[in-house]
């Protein structure tokens, strides 16, 4: 089978996250997990392609079928690749090695300082990939989950901090940006941006006698993230006024991914009841961020 590769159009994003249901659920299947992944409307892929066309690129068989998808986004010369998925069946002939090497272009056009990317921790196949291009792994993180009636019945229901609606963009830019400058090492605010124009169901500032002590969004699905403490702020305060928004919202269940090295956020949600849902890795060229302070929304969007 011939394959070419090309830089994906707007037409092409819905049938390329139909190959990251399929891949994904795939390799789910094969390490005994259930096959849950579903497909979204590419939202945040579409945003992304009109940003930056160069960051999104599909492999195409020889009949005009889609059989791969890799898509990159930078941000202040960080580059983070957020889905490189084959389709079953096609995988094992070098088509994730030469998505890579194109969404990688734009490391190399924008002078990226770092590269980064987080996968399924049981997906060793791409982590040997990644491993090739330079990208170790660094930090381990859990998808945690938990459904709301074992919330309530675990949460401590303390309360010591307040949250309240983030303010509409870009009145809430300057402090956003310095949690993100202080957690993180650099700015999102296209991604805020994003996220406040309709995605999160709720974005909230948690904060003490209005101060910010972090900031969080919620999903209408109860998902927690990204969600960043401010350093000094106390990070189990923050995490149970997040899920205190989540069930407030009437999620069912209320999930969140948790780095390894937040361990004091680790151990308040699995007092409120959470258990280990899925397991990713974070891999990157250099070691970046604080993640005692920080939650990635998902492997995507970090």
């Amino acid at each position: 089978m011939d394959i070419g590769y090309r830089p994906a159009r707007r037409e092409d994003l819905e049938p390329a996250l139909r190959i990251v249901q399929d891949a994904y659920n795939d390799l789910r299947a094969r390490h005994g997990l259930t096959p849950n992944v579903g497909v979204k409307p590419p939202s945040f892929q579409a945003f992304c392609l009109a940003r930056d066309p160069e960051g999104l690129w599909v492999a195409e068989a020889d009949d005009g079928a889609l059989v791969g998808f890799g898509f990159a986004w930078t941000r202040r010369r960080f580059w983070y690749l957020a889905q490189l998925f084959v389709r079953p069946g096609t995988q094992g002939e070098g088509i994730g090695r030469a998505l890579l090497a194109r969404t990688m272009r734009t490391a190399e056009r924008d002078g990226a300082r770092n590269c980064a990317l987080v996968t399924m921790a049981y997906n060793t196949a791409s982590t040997g990939l990644y491993l090739r291009n330079g990208l170790c792994p660094r930090e381990p993180l859990l998808r945690m989950a938990a459904p709301v009636r074992a919330i309530e019945a675990g949460a401590s229901g303390t309360g010591a901090l307040e949250a309240a609606p983030i303010e509409p963009w870009p009145g809430c830019r300057e402090w956003l940006g310095r949690i993100d400058e202080e957690v993180l090492g650099f700015r999102r605010e296209e991604h805020h941006a994003f996220l406040l124009g309709g995605p999160a169901a709720r974005a909230v500032r948690i904060e003490r006698a209005g101060r910010p002590a972090g900031y969080a969004y919620v999903s209408a699905e109860g998902h927690i993230g990204p969600l960043a403490v401010v350093p000094g702020a106390d990070p189990e305060a923050v995490v149970d006024a997040a899920v205190r928004c989540a069930v407030q919202q009437g999620s069912k269940q209320v999930s969140m991914i948790v780095p390894g090295k937040a361990d004091k956020i680790l151990a308040a949600v699995s007092g409120m009841g959470f258990r280990i849902d899925e397991p990713f890795v974070l891999l990157s060229a250099k070691p970046f961020g604080d993640w005692r302070h920080y939650l990635p929304s998902n492997p995507g969007f970090m």
